[in-house]
């Protein structure tokens, strides 16, 4: 059906969500909200008519049809979620993100191309992004603002876009502690850097985008800093037929080899905010395996 608001007669099909949940529990709970922490590769929502799992068949599951989402991270990001338990706090919330309210920070780990010395141990950067036009080949990507843009990107609602970044540390997975490090793909030049980094807004895919436009693209990156076709090799798998409930992803052999690693290594790691005169800071690395075992190796 391509017109909205159009009259429907004879049979119409009503498609009822039911959820159902894989275990994921919050971390935190309390009469107005609850904290979860999500693996990387789960979809946040439901996608289309399609029957797959998501995050929110965890929301709801443990928490009732009246909790919702109150901000989003990617499919492909690890980490906290802030869930609101009813339609005052969901607002509230939501209020709140939007005027930036609530300290976000993630974890990034990085793949460093143009040498170690040439990047700042703090900084931040200011750079409009923009969506691209739905329909196009590797559309899903956002782009940055730049010099010489053809009239078509110009056409592009950007906006601004900053973050800032703080250099945690090397680390060399060529060290004898990391050897049976199975996550990333090794090499003679396996040196890779992990910033704390602090968005100050929450354009689509920002992180990303900023730190490959600054030529250290975060490991595991199906989207940016990689190869076209292994981009679009990566979409493909995504897609989820109409004729199945399951999908053909890519592999973790293949992501390591496209890629270097199994999964986009950016987690989020802290939320801190004031909510009903209560100060909140919520931080945790779990479902981001490799930082956990990097910290032990260290």
């Amino acid at each position: 059906m391509q017109e909205k608001n159009k009259i429907l007669y004879n049979r119409v099909e009503v498609l009822v969500f039911k959820p159902e949940s894989i275990g994921l529990k919050p971390l935190f709970e309390n009469e107005d909200f609850a904290i979860f922490n999500k693996p990387s590769k789960m979809l946040i929502h439901p996608k289309g008519r399609f029957a797959h799992h998501s995050f929110m068949d965890e929301v709801r599951t443990h928490l009732g049809e009246g909790a919702n989402l109150t901000h989003r991270i990617d499919k492909e990001t690890s980490g906290l979620v802030l869930v609101g338990k009813h339609k005052k706090s969901i607002s509230e919330f939501g209020l709140m993100f939007l005027n930036n309210a609530i300290k976000k920070e993630y974890l990034a780990l990085t793949n460093v191309k143009n040498g170690i010395q040439n990047v700042k141990t703090s900084f931040s950067l200011s750079l409009p992004l923009a969506t691209q036009e739905k329909g196009g080949d590797l559309c899903v990507r956002s782009v940055y603002w730049k010099a010489g843009h053809t009239q078509a990107y110009k056409m592009l609602n950007f906006k601004d876009a900053q973050s800032d970044f703080e250099v945690l540390g090397i680390v060399d997975f060529n060290d004898e502690k990391m050897d049976k490090l199975t996550e990333v793909k090794i090499n003679e030049n396996s040196k890779f850097l992990l910033f704390k980094v602090l968005p100050k807004t929450g354009r689509t895919h920002q992180i990303r985008l900023h730190l490959q436009a600054l030529g250290i693209p975060i490991l595991g990156d199906p989207l940016y800093g990689v190869k076209d076709a292994h981009s679009r090799e990566y979409l493909d798998g995504e897609f989820i037929s109409k004729n199945t409930e399951s999908n053909s992803a890519l592999s973790d052999e293949k992501r390591l080899e496209y890629f270097g690693a199994k999964r986009l290594m950016l987690h989020a790691y802290g939320l801190q905010f004031c909510y009903k005169g209560k100060n909140y800071c919520f931080r945790s690395i779990e479902n981001f395996d490799i930082i956990q075992r990097i910290l032990v190796a260290v």
